[in-house]
């Protein structure tokens, strides 16, 4: 086969580097998502502040990607916004790539204990429904030698009192993070099906890991909204799919 001329070869390396960046994004969308996916909300009152404690609302998530602060074309194609919608046992998290090629949605009710997760590519619209089971098994599962270390540290995030808890590897000590919760909005059992079950408020500020990318994810905005039901009820007809079939969709796309 004769060589690329150079043009072409720029040309190509130009597409391949967007669709890797494309499904990189896309999959950060759903991780990210997933982060804080399964909150379930109660009625649960900080007595000791006087911060008004929101039981039905939205909170807006700033998404960042520190390594890469200087790249501007290679994390275009990322997500920089999530919004995650609560009410009652119902929760709902809304997020989409900048270029809008791919958005996706996840639908969690903590009193049933089942998610359905929706995502779009193009016009195209899947749909992966799962029981507590599955949830665990994709969302919830402890990495081996992952601790989580309360302090006494807090810090004031999006009008919030936040603890502070640091997360270690006891195999890669560079690989610890800090997290920040707050106990003072009234979302009962926040973490039941992620990794950090174990802590006990709603995740303000985290980091998470994947395809060695860092995303950087901190409250901007908490809202108090009210919402109908029909706002945590999937409107549009979607194909239904599996598991290993939602995997096939990231690997083609």
């Amino acid at each position: 086969m004769p060589p690329l001329k150079p043009e072409l070869g720029r040309n190509l390396l130009k597409r391949i580097r967007l669709r890797n960046n494309l499904l990189v994004g896309a999959l950060l969308s759903t991780l990210v998502a997933g982060f804080i996916l399964c909150s379930g909300c109660g009625s649960s009152k900080d007595k000791t502040s006087t911060v008004q404690v929101v039981n039905e609302g939205k909170i807006v998530y700033a998404l960042s990607y520190p390594q890469f602060e200087d790249d501007n074309i290679f994390t275009s194609m990322f997500p920089s916004e999530m919004t995650f919608k609560f009410k009652n046992s119902n929760t709902k998290n809304e997020l989409k790539t900048k270029m809008a090629i791919f958005s996706t949605s996840l639908l969690a009710n903590n009193k049933e204990k089942k998610v359905t997760h929706l995502v779009k590519i193009a016009n195209k619209y899947s749909g992966l429904e799962m029981d507590s089971m599955e949830i665990m098994e994709e969302y919830g599962k402890k990495p081996v030698g992952m601790n989580i270390i309360p302090t006494e540290k807090t810090k004031e995030i999006a009008g919030y009192t936040c603890n502070h808890a640091l997360v270690t590897f006891e195999s890669d000590s560079t690989k610890n993070f800090d997290i920040y919760y707050t106990n003072q909005i009234g979302i009962e059992d926040p973490n039941w099906c992620t990794p950090f079950h174990e802590v006990s408020g709603v995740l303000m500020e985290a980091k998470v890991n994947k395809f060695n990318i860092d995303m950087h994810m901190v409250a901007i905005q908490v809202v108090a909204e009210e919402y109908s039901e029909d706002e945590f009820i999937i409107q549009q007809e979607y194909q239904p799919i599996t598991v290993a079939e939602m995997a096939d969709i990231f690997q083609s796309f």
